[in-house]
């Protein structure tokens, strides 16, 4: 079985380093995710001048839980869709086949 190469790498996310350790096919992906939270970071840090850095990376943390919790809401609804279209195919599919 294949396993991806990996590589350490060093995050800077609100002016804090995190190193880690990531597949060497994520690493653009990792790298643009890290640019959009410290984009959003610096843009929360110029409105709201009287937070803490904590404060504002808590925000930018659950600014992006809730896009996550957004996008799986909407994937478990169409993942029910697709479930039930196939369930009725299968249906319509087996009355074909017994009815032949």
């Amino acid at each position: 079985m294949f396993e991806p190469e990996k590589q350490r790498i060093t995050l800077k996310i609100a002016q804090q380093q995190l190193k880690t350790q990531i597949d060497r096919e994520s690493e653009e992906r990792i790298r643009k995710v890290e640019k959009e939270v410290n984009n959003l970071w610096n843009e929360w840090r110029q409105l709201y001048p009287s937070r803490t850095d904590a404060e504002i990376l808590a925000m930018v943390a659950f600014q992006y839980a809730v896009l996550y919790y957004d996008e799986k809401a909407k994937n478990d609804t169409r993942e029910a869709s697709l479930m039930k279209f196939i369930k009725e195919y299968e249906e319509k599919l087996n009355k074909i086949v017994l009815d032949v």
